[in-house]
């Protein structure tokens, strides 16, 4: 294996999933609420969208190149709107500082569910997969991606692991120190994570409606 190539994807891969965004939020209020190995599942839901995304600028998928530009409008407002709704009621929530006591792990449905919302909130964003092809195009001297039939899946494994090590690190620390959290922090933090998250869906709105 071309380990090179290998920490060259890694290296996306943490480029892409490390700025704040909707994903970043969502992991970290896991983190607090239910602790280290949701919020690293509810990351995962995130890595898998951005694996999609990364398999098809790696192979130059026309079609999803084609079907992302043609109903980037569309994403955008799903994703749009989802945020919104994310945001408000989360912002309007209240959590008892009790409730971070609780060992219970929730059930796997749930866990999927909030994976789900991780991969949703991914894929609904075309801005990520034109930022793959923008990172795989300008890079291109460097993955020299049509040389080897390898290169292509060595650098999505390096995506996928550099993804997979952001939330690593993100639900360890957050959870590590959520002991210091009181319950007014707890109640800022729904406050403007739910703020944040509601007015990245404006921005993707504003951004489909102009």
């Amino acid at each position: 294996m071309d380990l090179v190539l290998l920490a060259t994807g890694i290296a996306i891969g943490l480029s892409v999933t490390a700025p704040l965004g909707p994903v970043n939020l969502l992991v970290i209020r896991n983190a607090i609420r239910r602790g280290f190995p949701v919020a690293f599942l509810v990351g995962l839901g995130a890595v898998l969208a951005d694996g999609f995304y990364a398999v098809a600028a790696a192979y130059g998928v026309k079609s999803v190149a084609h079907m992302v530009a043609d109903h980037a409008r569309l994403l955008m407002i799903v994703g749009g709107c989802l945020l919104v709704v994310m945001g408000v009621k989360l912002a309007r929530t209240h959590i008892a500082l009790a409730a971070l006591q609780i060992q219970d792990l929730p059930r796997k449905r749930e866990i999927a569910g909030r994976m789900l919302t991780a991969f949703s909130l991914t894929i609904t964003n075309p801005g990520i997969f034109f930022g793959f092809l923008a990172i795989f195009g300008s890079m291109s001297t460097v993955l020299r991606l049509e040389e080897a039939w390898h290169r292509p899946p060595t650098v999505v494994a390096g995506v996928l692991i550099g993804g997979a090590l952001w939330w690593l690190f993100v639900s360890f620390a957050v959870s590590r120190f959520k002991a210091r959290i009181g319950e007014k922090t707890l109640d800022r933090v729904n406050r403007w994570t739910g703020l944040l998250i509601a007015a990245f869906g404006f921005a993707l709105l504003m951004e489909a409606l102009t």
